[in-house]
């Protein structure tokens, strides 16, 4: 296969598959680790600190930036060992699953936690390949491909694992996941960064150092953008587990009415609200399709509040899952774009994980936040809060403008 330098194709495909590879585990983790925890009597609360417990890795990712931008590389690439080697270890924990018993919840977690923190070392390394090698006027097809890529992944470990785990059993669940993971990795083991040559060639990398920082946070638009990264997603994420419950617990939906939703619908939806956020990241600017998309999110979550007579109906959910999980995907989508603009790329793996470090902390500690509010005020109330935070962190976006972070990484580099 061509070096992803040199081919476009090359580096959609790669792209496209490392972040399917992300997508399998996390949707078990989302949708089947959910489930389970919901079968062994466990609230909202209980849930939401077991979620927020595998979220916290990717928040600590921003230590492995630095480290990511000061490895020269070699003729094996700048970020295609640390992918590689990753990948094996995400597949090697979860194969560990397989010796912890259904009632060892704390092994259960402590496994699912290293899992998550190589799957977080694989992250913030496709990242800097993403920034590395992406061309400007590619950012937004490659990052919609990349999102629909990762919510295939989330629907085949969530939605399809579920399924699979009911007839064949987690341990084939935890195995076939394994394997996907490394058929990405043969993948990326094919593939090179840079002709033969030109990956040694490349010299070291500009040192992390005071003139380097000030240059990339010493002005306005990367601090907000870190707020930003924060509040954005806070209204859907406190309600990811709580939803993903109610479904199994209070409203009884089986194994297979939950794969309809995690696993056929969500995807389709995922892949196509995804493909819509790049296109308009595209024609309208990042800005303005992130700030759409989460109105649509916040309008969803509100609605969803104002209805509880209609959470039995199935269509109801599916209609619920169409607009929500679309939503998000094309916020998702455009984001990438946006926080890629953001980072300058002489320390792009630090600068991007950053970003993406803020986003998977709020994660962390609005999944319990959310479990904690359904267990005391109500489900209802729950969504409700999420709507309204949702909108607030609309008001942020006009704040951060990508154009005068692209001016002076990008203009000053040229």
């Amino acid at each position: 296969m061509a070096p992803l330098s040199e081919s476009r194709f090359s580096r959609l495909l790669t792209l496209g598959a490392l972040y399917f590879a992300q997508g399998v585990p996390w949707g078990f983790i989302a949708v089947g680790y959910v489930v389970f925890l919901t079968d062994q009597g466990l609230g909202n609360e209980a849930i939401g600190a077991a979620i927020g417990l595998a979220y916290l890795p990717w928040s600590f990712k921003i230590f492995a930036g630095p480290f990511l931008d000061r490895f020269a590389g070699g003729r094996h690439g700048r970020r295609r060992p640390f992918i590689i080697g990753a990948q094996l270890m995400m597949g090697l924990s979860l194969l560990g699953l397989l010796f912890v018993g259904p009632t060892q919840l704390g092994w259960m977690g402590a496994i699912l936690f290293a899992h998550n923190s190589f799957a977080a070392l694989q992250d913030v390394a496709t990242d800097a390949l993403a920034v590395d090698v992406l061309r400007s006027d590619e950012r937004g097809k490659a990052n919609s491909i990349m999102w629909a890529a990762k919510n295939a992944g989330v629907a085949v470990g969530g939605g399809g694992g579920t399924v699979l785990a009911k007839y064949a059993g987690w341990s084939t669940l935890f195995i076939v996941n394994a394997l996907l993971i490394w058929v990405v990795m043969v993948l990326v083991l094919a593939v090179r960064e840079r002709p033969p040559g030109a990956e040694a060639a490349q010299g070291p990398p500009a040192r992390l150092d005071w003139p380097q920082i000030k240059k990339s946070f010493g002005f306005a638009t990367p601090i907000l953008g870190v707020l930003v990264a924060m509040c954005a997603p806070v209204g859907y994420a406190m309600v990811s587990s709580v939803y993903t419950r109610l479904l199994r617990a209070d409203l009884a939906l089986s194994e297979e009415r939950i794969a309809i939703l995690s696993g056929t619908i969500d995807p389709i939806c995922g892949v196509l609200g995804a493909l819509l956020g790049g296109f308009l990241a595209d024609r309208v600017g990042p800005r303005k399709a992130m700030g759409g998309a989460m109105f649509v999110v916040a309008a969803s979550l509100l609605f969803f509040a104002a209805n509880r007579s209609l959470w039995p109906s199935f269509a109801f959910l599916v209609g619920y899952t169409i607009v929500f999980n679309g939503a998000i995907a094309a916020f998702n989508a455009a984001a990438l774009g946006f926080f890629m603009t953001l980072s300058n790329p002489a320390i792009g793996a630090t600068q991007f994980t950053l970003y993406m470090a803020a986003v998977n902390l709020t994660y962390a500690w609005s999944n319990p936040l959310g479990g904690r509010v359904a267990d005391r005020m109500g489900v209802p109330t729950a969504f409700a809060i999420a709507g309204v935070c949702q909108l607030v962190a609309i008001a942020l976006l006009p704040l951060v403008d990508p154009k005068r972070a692209e001016i002076r990484y990008r203009a000053e580099a040229a």
